[in-house]
């Protein structure tokens, strides 16, 4: 494993189970929503964040 491909690293997990992604894939979904999230006011982008995203289904 190159350092590049340590510096962008990206783990998503569906349910418990880790989503198995090339190192494409893993590029541009991390880079997507590092960008996303630097547009955001009053956040500060490094590049080496953890990041947590729960999705659920809303209750009725």
């Amino acid at each position: 494993m190159s350092k590049r491909d340590v510096e962008e690293e990206i783990t998503i997990k569906i349910n418990g189970k880790n989503l198995p992604m090339t190192p494409f894939v893993q590029r541009i979904i991390r880079r997507t929503i590092l960008a996303m999230l630097s547009t955001l006011k009053g956040t500060e982008i490094q590049g080496n964040e953890i990041i947590e995203v729960t999705v659920k289904k809303a209750s009725k």
